[in-house]
C-alpha cells in the first residue's frame, strides 16, 4: 500500500509531540513498511491560517488525486502519534471495509452548561472526536453529537469524525469530487428554519455520507493533542469523566444532606417555615 501524508501548519512551527512522532514513524516506515518512504514518495505540506484551513485540505486533495498514492493520511501538526500508526490505520480500514477512518482523537470544547470561571476565565471539556448526526425534535435543528460513551480500543462506525488523524482512500475522494472540505451550509440546519454552517472536517462526513461511504473510526489506534501544555489523550478524559462523575454524586449528597437537615433541625422536625 501506498501513502501520502498531508498535513498543514502556520509556517512558524509545530507541537514537539508531532515533530518527534512524525521523525519516528519516518524512521520506522524505511526501515519496514515503506509505504511513505518509496521510490516517488513524497508528502504534502500547505501553510494556512485558521481561515483557511478548508481551502488548504482542498488542495492537498488535488494535489494526491494528482499522484499514484492509495492512501491520503491528514495529520495535524499538534498530534502526537505511534510509529506504526500510519500501518495499523491502512490496516483496519482495509479489514473494516471502511473508505475513511480516523485515529481515537480528542477535542477541547468550550462548556455551555458550566458557569463562567471567577475573573473572566472559561471551562472548556475534553471530547472523543466520534460523532452521530442527529435532528432535534420540535426545533428541526440538525447537528453532531460526540459519542461520550465510545467502543473502548475497538472499530466503529460513525457519522463523523475530525481530520487531526484520518487516512482516506483514493477511491472516496474520486467520488466526493473537488473541494471535498470546503464548508456546508444547510439552510435549517440551525433549527427554526435558521441556516447551519458546519466546519470543513464534519462538512467532508456530510458529503462522504450523501455518498454512501463508510466512515469509521479505531478507537485501538491511540493519539494524543497538545493544547498548549495540556495534552488530550484517552487518559485525560478517562479523568475528566471520573471528576464529573464524583462532582455530580458530591451535589446529590449536597441536596439530600440539605433535605435531611429540612425536614430533622435541632428542634425536632420542621413542617414549615415560623417567622419570629
Amino acid at each position: 500500500m501506498t501513502v501520502i501524508p498531508g498535513f498543514l501548519d502556520n509556517g512558524r512551527e509545530w507541537a514537539p509531540c508531532f515533530g518527534l512522532s512524525w521523525a519516528e514513524l519516518l524512521l520506522r516506515d524505511q526501515a519496514i513498511s515503506q509505504q511513505i518512504i518509496r521510490p516517488g514518495g513524497q508528502y504534502f505540506r500547505k501553510v494556512a491560517g485558521t481561515m483557511g484551513v478548508a481551502a488548504g485540505r482542498n488542495e492537498i486533495v488535488e494535489r494526491f488525486l494528482a499522484s499514484d498514492a492509495e492512501w491520503l493520511w491528514f495529520v495535524d501538526t499538534d498530534m502526537g502519534f505511534s510509529p506504526d500508526t500510519v500501518d495499523r490505520m491502512v490496516a483496519s480500514a482495509e479489514v473494516n471495509d471502511a473508505d475513511v477512518l480516523g485515529a481515537l482523537c480528542f477535542a477541547q470544547k468550550q462548556d455551555p452548561d458550566l458557569a463562567e470561571a471567577p475573573f473572566h476565565g472559561q471551562r472548556f471539556r475534553i471530547i472523543p472526536t466520534l460523532y452521530e448526526f442527529l435532528e432535534i425534535e420540535g426545533s428541526g435543528e440538525k447537528g453532531f453529537r460526540h459519542l461520550a460513551k465510545y467502543r473502548r480500543d475497538q472499530f466503529q462506525t460513525v457519522a463523523g469524525t475530525g481530520a487531526a488523524c484520518l487516512l482516506i482512500d483514493r477511491p472516496a475522494l474520486e467520488i466526493l469530487g473537488p473541494n471535498p472540505f470546503s464548508p456546508i451550509t444547510l439552510a435549517d440546519g440551525g433549527g427554526q428554519g435558521m441556516p447551519r454552517t458546519y466546519s470543513e472536517d464534519l462538512s467532508f462526513c456530510i458529503r462522504a455520507a450523501a455518498a454512501g461511504l463508510k466512515v469509521g473510526v479505531d478507537a485501538a489506534i491511540k493519539t494524543t493533542h497538545c493544547k498548549g501544555g495540556i495534552f488530550l489523550d484517552e487518559t485525560a478524559y478517562a479523568m475528566q469523566q471520573e471528576t464529573l462523575i464524583q462532582a455530580k454524586g458530591h451535589e446529590i449528597a449536597q441536596l439530600a444532606q440539605w433535605a435531611a437537615r429540612r425536614q430533622d433541625g435541632p428542634f425536632g422536625k420542621v413542617e414549615g417555615v415560623m417567622a419570629g
